[in-house]
């Protein structure tokens, strides 16, 4: 079933008018000037929405009863004016709460200047005992761990040998004297047949002069006088020989002595004795690498410790030493080495131990703090109250109740206190606690000692 359509010749009102033409002019009908004043809302109601024979659908507005019409055009105002109310209405935004903080007396002392070491400890004298003779060890003396005295005994190697040889020695030097005996004999012998050929040829020599006696006898005496006078040195010689051949057996003989001496290892230091190396029965020879024990002398200790080249000009002989948990226990620089290592840039340096050093061993480290120097009349505050900034360190002032940023320059530090320098006077307070909540020239509360807020203000007597 088709749709009727609009015949083609349909009135001109009945069209929809296009884009840019007259709607009066379409209608049919003339366009309304104005409003006369006793016309109310009708004409107004036709000329926006178009009357009943128009011929258009009628709008939302024709439909809204005339009485509610001024309610609508009155509800956004009515709408803006309970939104602003809403708005005047509502609490104001909270502000910001005054930081409390915790402050601290600003002190005048004196402060020591220390630089911190890590030390190790080593002994005084430490002395490895090798065996100088070479045998069995037969016999063993001492305990791990124990204090010995020097000249105690350690070990005994089997001596048995080294008496042979002693006694060999002996026997040597006993030959020795005998012979020496002898040739001293011999000069004594040599020496009275010197004087007696010299007399006869003095005698005979003056019987020649006189002509009661010929050349020739006197020229025989003159020679037995010079056989005499070689045969005198022959034995002095042989007196110097028999002398030195003494002294040779002599030497093997304290050599032999010395070797069965040292069968028994005795302590040359006084000290702690260590871990046995060697056990009983085995053979050991002399001067080998391996030490039958090793002594380390207990008392007193020293510590050793590096100095970076920045601290040389600043470290000194006898400066004084402290160590961390021993309150009992310091020490005194005793040395400085004279080379710097290349590659760790710094100095050794030795201190003497001095006070209880019981419980230390060789090769603990302790750590401690170097006195470099003490600081007279400085200005002393608690080292939180130095806070790190772009322009350098700094603290905040409490000043009649606001946070002043005063930069400081930290002299030292202990690690509770700092010696500063800076825009700060003895007594005044400065914040070690809250920072964080801190704006440069902003308000501050103080916590007092009763733990009540201080808006840091001058308290002042009442009258």
């Amino acid at each position: 079933m088709k749709a009727d359509r609009a015949p083609a010749d349909q009135p001109p009102d009945r069209r929809r008018p296009g884009r840019g033409s007259d709607p009066a002019a379409v209608s049919g009908r003339p366009a309304p000037t104005s409003a006369s004043p006793g016309s109310g809302g009708n004409d107004l109601g036709a000329a926006v929405a178009g009357g009943p024979g128009s011929g258009e659908a009628p709008r939302p507005w024709s439909v809204i009863p005339r009485a509610w019409r001024p309610l609508l055009l009155l509800a956004p105002i009515a709408a803006g004016l309970v939104l602003r109310g809403l708005h005047n209405n509502a609490p104001p935004p909270s502000r910001r709460p005054v930081p409390l903080v915790a402050t601290a007396a600003v002190a005048l002392g004196s402060m020591e200047v220390r630089h911190p070491v890590n030390a190790e400890i080593r002994p005084l004298v430490s002395v490895e005992v090798r065996p100088e003779v070479s045998g069995t060890i037969q016999r063993i003396d001492f305990q791990e761990g124990t204090v010995v005295r020097r000249g105690d005994p350690l070990a005994l190697i089997n001596p048995t040998p080294y008496q042979v040889a002693l006694d060999q020695a002996r026997a040597q030097t006993s030959r020795a004297r005998a012979r020496l005996e002898e040739a001293q004999a011999q000069r004594r012998l040599a020496e009275a047949q010197l004087r007696l050929a010299s007399d006869r040829a003095r005698r005979y020599g003056s019987l020649s002069r006189q002509g009661a006696l010929s050349l020739d006898e006197e020229a025989s005496y003159r020679t037995q006088e010079q056989v005499a006078r070689a045969q005198l040195v022959a034995a002095r010689g042989s007196v110097a020989s028999a002398e030195a051949e003494q002294a040779a057996a002599r030497a093997a003989e304290a050599a032999a002595r010395i070797d069965l001496d040292h069968t028994l290892l005795r302590a040359p230091i006084s000290g702690r004795i260590g871990q046995q190396r060697i056990s009983l029965g085995n053979l050991v020879r002399e001067q080998e690498d391996r030490p039958l024990v090793v002594i380390n002398q207990i008392s007193p200790l020293d510590a050793v410790f590096a100095v970076p080249q920045r601290w040389q000009g600043e470290v000194q002989v006898g400066q004084s030493l402290r160590f961390e948990g021993r309150p009992g226990l310091g020490g005194r620089i005793v040395s400085l080495d004279n080379t710097t290592n290349p590659s760790t840039g710094t100095v050794t340096a030795k201190a003497r131990l001095i006070g209880d050093s019981g419980g230390l061993t060789p090769g603990e480290s302790l750590n401690g703090s170097l006195l470099v120097r003490r600081l007279e009349g400085v200005l002393l505050l608690p080292g939180r109250a130095v806070q790190p900034g772009q322009q350098g360190p700094f603290v905040y002032a409490a000043r009649a109740g606001r946070a002043v940023v005063v930069p400081v320059t930290v002299l030292a530090s202990d690690g509770v206190r700092s010696a500063v320098s800076g825009d700060l006077r003895p007594g005044e307070a400065v914040v070690v606690a809250g920072q964080f909540a801190l704006v440069p020239g902003g308000p501050l509360r103080q916590a007092g000692a009763d733990g009540q807020a201080d808006t840091g203000r001058d308290r002042r007597p009442r009258p």
